[in-house]
């Protein structure tokens, strides 16, 4: 009895230790600033595993002299003479709040309160679309789309699995999730 109550103190002592950890994750997604890091790493980390360096560029102003840069860019064969890149624009978002109101309504199961969180992450989505077009979508020297990168598989998930919600972005601002 002795041994099995001290693996359950041992046990215990690692949850208390995995809390904590999570309580400062829990922290650190809290600030936009950093939440926004968070995003912009992943996504760095993604095309580091599917391109080699010269592929991909970080901070790229893809319209000249707007003075705006995209979190990263896909470099593609250029179209001009001159051999300068064609940009694909690669922008990362998370929309934590919205994300956390739809999992706490689906927790409650209230519906109305999901299908609110719902319209919301769409309506955030559909925003992010629209100003990733314009500040980052400049052809010839991008390409005519650019990628929306959600960093949460489970939210892409909902995202895509709203009927017509992807191809409505590609069609009214040409950019994919």
């Amino acid at each position: 009895v002795a041994d099995r109550l001290e693996q359950v103190h041992k046990g215990l002592g690692e949850m208390q230790t995995l809390a904590v950890g999570v309580g400062d994750l829990k922290r650190v997604l809290t600030n936009v600033k950093s939440r926004g890091t968070w995003g912009e790493v992943q996504l760095g980390m993604l095309l580091a595993e599917v391109l080699v360096p010269q592929q991909y560029e970080a901070n790229v102003e893809t319209r000249p002299g707007s003075n705006k840069r995209v979190e990263y860019a896909i470099r593609l064969p250029g179209r001009s003479a001159d051999g300068a890149p064609c940009w694909l624009p690669v922008d990362a978002k998370f929309p934590l709040e919205d994300w956390q109101r739809l999992q706490d309504a689906l927790e409650r199961a209230d519906a109305p309160a999901a299908e609110t969180a719902r319209k919301d992450l769409a309506d955030f989505m559909r925003a992010q679309a629209k100003t990733i077009r314009e500040l980052y979508v400049a052809p010839p020297h991008t390409t005519d789309f650019a990628i929306l990168f959600v960093p949460v598989e489970s939210l892409f998930a909902e995202m895509v699995a709203r009927p017509g919600f992807a191809e409505k972005l590609q069609h009214d601002y040409r950019v994919t999730l």
